[in-house]
């Protein structure tokens, strides 16, 4: 049986921990809070836990228990607040992304770290699909610390020999995400959608960007695992959907009419930024739900579990 350890249970983390459990995989997520009620997902054919605390403290518990891969799906903020507060960014992201590394170093340097990057984050948009091999120009401290950690675990790969993986992941989406992060267009659209609030539309809406529903997110992060991916590999869709592509997916999908109000512009909110997945088909046999598909899978969901609590 695998096992795996995913640090944070965020949106990410608890998917990732659910689904490699459901894998038959023995899942642990090691989080201060579990906003998604992951202690309580099925875990099909494998074993799943939530260990409550500090990841740096408690992740030589799941070394010990004999975990193959730590999966870091925490640390920092979100792109808007990080702009507020880039040296707390900074530090949450980078000390527990060096912490995590010098506790697998010290304790059972076989295992593998990967590192949840940000495609949207680290690349700047422009013509074209961006691969691994282009420059990172991060616009915001979320960013910029993504990108910086991303330098440590290659500095860890190079240094201490370390497996690593920094993965640089697109627009992910699949659930209601809290109103208050201010970040996910797709969860935007639909609380837009199921309450009747205008959603606030930044550029023109013509930008494209690209979408990945989670359960492709989960898959290929696993399948990667169970592979011999580079040290940098993009994950998302390969395709480019304009803002105003997924308000309409959302209408067709909720049966509800989305209004819109103007919203600040930034330099970012224009072109486009597609990702490359080359590298990642290389790795694994790849076949993402295309947008309509995996907002009609989002709005299924959502029925089927209301609205969260934590909106």
């Amino acid at each position: 049986m695998r096992r795996i350890a995913v640090i944070g249970a965020g949106f990410l983390g608890s998917a990732l921990t659910a689904g490699a459990a459901r894998r038959g995989w023995d899942a642990t997520a090691i989080s201060r809070s579990d906003p998604y009620d992951t202690q309580r997902a099925d875990p099909g054919m494998g074993v799943l836990r939530v260990l409550d605390g500090d990841g740096v403290k408690r992740l030589p518990e799941a070394l010990d228990h004999g975990v193959e891969a730590v999966v870091i799906a925490a640390g920092g903020h979100f792109p808007l607040p990080s702009a507020a507060a880039p040296a707390a960014d900074a530090m949450g992201t980078l000390s527990l992304v060096i912490g995590l590394c010098e506790a697998v170093r010290a304790r059972k340097p076989d295992t593998r770290v990967v590192f949840l990057s940000s495609a949207g984050a680290v690349y700047a948009p422009g013509d074209g699909l961006k691969s691994e091999s282009d420059p990172g120009e991060p616009t915001s401290p979320y960013g910029m610390s993504r990108r910086v950690g991303e330098e440590y675990m290659a500095y860890y790969a190079r240094v201490h020999g370390l497996s690593t993986l920094s993965l640089r992941c697109a627009n992910i989406y699949g659930r209601l995400l809290p109103r208050s992060r201010g970040q996910g267009v797709v969860s935007a659209a639909f609380w837009s959608a199921l309450t009747g609030a205008p959603f606030t539309l930044h550029g023109t809406g013509r930008q494209r960007r690209d979408f990945l529903h989670i359960d492709d997110f989960v898959a290929a992060v696993l399948d990667l695992l169970d592979g011999d991916p580079p040290a940098t590999v993009n994950v998302g869709s390969g395709e480019g959907s304009s803002i105003t592509d997924v308000l309409a997916a959302v209408e067709v999908a909720t049966g509800s009419t989305i209004t819109t109000t103007p919203g600040p512009n930034a330099r970012t909110d224009t072109g486009q930024l597609v990702v490359d997945l080359s590298l990642l088909r290389k790795v694994v046999d790849f076949t993402p739900l295309d947008l309509a598909a995996g907002i009609e899978r989002m709005a299924r969901a959502t029925a089927a579990g209301g609205l969260p609590d934590h909106q």
